[in-house]
């Protein structure tokens, strides 16, 4: 079975080797960017299960780039981080979820185990219903 791919980015190198440190550590292919316009082109060419996403970088505000993030991949989540313990709610109108970079590690993950258990109904039902519409054979997916 395939690891799930989290794209992770942040204009910070030591935050970011910590986090893809983190995430290797509990199963996840992790790929890394100090960039909000290369992390867009990441996402054009490649399949990510998840995006975390810092808020306050130089090139591009982390706002901006969830919400091209979703015009260009509506279905893949994404974990704003932020050094501050909140933003402002349109900061986070384009992201799934909200953590603290100040959140212990074990919350860091567990937010991201919670990000892709909510994609996988998600998916399920897309799966579900592209099967239905090619004529294929389904089968109920068991309940999580």
């Amino acid at each position: 079975m395939r690891k799930p791919t989290i794209l992770c980015v942040d204009d910070e190198p030591d935050g970011l080797f910590g986090r893809e440190t983190l995430l290797k550590l509990n199963g996840y292919e992790v790929v890394t960017t100090t960039s909000g316009r290369q992390s867009l082109d990441l996402l054009r060419s490649a399949t990510f299960d998840a995006v975390v996403l810092d808020y306050r970088m130089p090139e591009m505000m982390g706002d901006v780039v969830a919400a091209r993030m979703k015009k260009l991949k509506p279905d893949v989540p994404i974990l704003m981080l932020s050094a501050h313990e909140s933003l402002p709610v349109a900061a986070l109108r384009s992201t799934d979820t909200f953590l603290s970079k100040n959140a212990p590690p074990s919350q860091f993950v567990g937010a991201v185990k919670e990000l892709l258990a909510a994609r996988a109904p998600f998916f399920n039902r897309w799966l579900q219903s592209w099967k239905r519409r090619i004529g294929m054979k389904t089968a109920t997916p068991p309940s999580a």
